[in-house]
């Protein structure tokens, strides 16, 4: 390539490159978008905080409010997931009710909310949360798992994933809440992750998608 310069992703917005493809997850109108072929012209920079590619290809980006000039800002970057917790499925009787109101009340706090609300929201309860402790979070999950079934209007994985780690970080207990994608057929995924972890979900589902985003 000639002609290459630097841009920053413009905030709420993410990217992942899958195969020969771009994935661009822009939070502000709750969209994925997908560029065939671009793998090789858009090569992410500062830990996928910024892009470089073509000085044209960046213009068209930018007029689809994408991306945003350069600047020194960086991003944590995503970590693949390789192992997956093994959850004993067990709650003492007196633990199952708060268990349970603590799922009414975050299926109460995620019904009627867009993507960026509800990540916005994650980002800080998880700024709450002080212990990184994977035997702890792992308990806490199976306890959940044992009444998350009865939960009403459980719904798909974005909402099972943003009940676990609500009631993780609510513990005290920090997590990362983790979304992947695959294209062709496309599709996204959302998971709860400690480090290269996986809590409350398979390592043979999960490990079939790309991160693009990590609250």
């Amino acid at each position: 390539m000639t002609g290459l310069s630097d841009a920053d992703l413009a905030p709420g917005v993410h990217l992942a490159r899958r195969d020969e493809d771009v994935v661009v997850l822009d939070l502000r109108s709750d969209a994925y978008i997908l560029i065939p072929g671009a793998a090789d012209l858009l090569q992410p920079v500062r830990h996928g905080g910024g892009v470089q590619a073509e000085t044209v290809f960046l213009d068209q980006l930018a007029a689809a409010g994408l991306v945003v000039p350069a600047s020194d800002g960086r991003r944590s970057p995503l970590i693949p997931a390789k192992r997956q917790a093994a959850l004993n499925l067990s709650a003492p009787p007196f633990q199952r009710l708060p268990l349970f109101l603590h799922a009414l009340a975050a299926t109460a706090a995620f019904r009627r909310r867009g993507l960026a609300a509800l990540v916005e929201t994650a980002a800080r309860r998880k700024a709450r949360a002080r212990r990184r402790d994977l035997e702890a979070a792992i308990r806490e999950a199976a306890a959940f798992e044992t009444i998350r079934p009865w939960a009403p209007f459980e719904g798909d994985c974005l909402q099972r994933s943003w009940m676990l780690h609500d009631r993780l970080c609510r513990r005290g207990l920090e997590a990362d809440w983790v979304f992947g994608v695959r294209t062709w057929p496309f599709f996204a995924h959302c998971w709860v992750q400690i480090g290269d972890v996986v809590v409350g979900d398979s390592l043979n589902r999960v490990g079939g998608f790309t991160p693009i985003m990590a609250v």
